[in-house]
């Protein structure tokens, strides 16, 4: 598969060099918008349980570097060992961008020669579909709108939130924050501690919900650094 892949990229690299587009690390092209705006294309990798083949399927997407710096630190993920450009912000494999808006997969062999015309079908969908959806999602004002209609997806629990708050709108990101909480609770039995929890979040008039799962209580450490946050810079 290594020397398939090294074949692929280097068609890929020839298209999308002409976009600005630079290969990075094993599978990603990167192109900077702006100086805190990166847009990627990555691609999941597949066997479906066959020996002789892969499958390859592009995802464009895009990573803004302040929100994505922001999110490390109030999800107390630490220093990421990963660089910028991996793992998108907001992503879309590439099938759900084109008109019949379905997962797409380009099947290569691992001992064909002739690759020529699947990798450049590829580029094809990649150019045409890919590169528009990422020059969206350099609009912030569209992604914020997107996200709040729920148009865009990733983990917008987080980044909505964050993007409210850098744009000057605190007000807006403490509502999300507690529409997301009441969002993934149920109302049952809390114990203490996650009782304490959500009153110092919500407030104490408002009703308390249960912490059902591990990513919810990910989400209320989240929460609370936030709302921390919010308070150092009020003084």
């Amino acid at each position: 598969m290594k020397e398939q892949m090294k074949r692929i990229m280097t068609i890929l690299s020839e298209r999308l060099d002409k976009y600005g587009f630079k290969k990075k690390g094993y599978n990603y092209f990167v192109r900077m918008a702006d100086e805190k705006t990166i847009q990627n294309i990555g691609f999941s990798i597949a066997t479906h349980g066959e020996k002789h083949a892969f499958y390859l399927s592009p995802s464009p997407g895009i990573v803004y570097k302040d929100v994505s710096e922001l999110e490390i630190q109030l999800r107390n993920l630490g220093v990421s060992k990963y660089p910028d450009y991996v793992g998108a912000m907001l992503c879309s494999p590439i099938g759900y961008l084109m008109p019949a808006r379905d997962y797409i997969e380009w099947k290569f062999m691992l001992s064909e020669d002739n690759i020529a015309e699947e990798v450049n079908a590829m580029a094809d969908a990649i150019i045409e579909y890919g590169i528009p959806y990422m020059e969206k999602l350099v609009d912030r004002d569209e992604v914020v709108y997107g996200m709040e209609i729920g148009k865009y997806g990733g983990a917008r629990e987080f980044v909505l939130p964050i993007l409210h708050y850098l744009r000057g709108n605190s007000q807006r990101a403490l509502e999300c924050i507690n529409e997301f909480i009441k969002k993934f609770s149920a109302t049952s039995h809390l114990e203490d501690y996650e009782a304490d929890v959500l009153k110092r979040l919500l407030g104490e008039n408002d009703r308390l919900y249960e912490i059902n799962n591990n990513g919810l209580k990910s989400y209320l450490d989240f929460a609370d650094n936030f709302k921390q946050m919010m308070n150092c810079h009020d003084r």
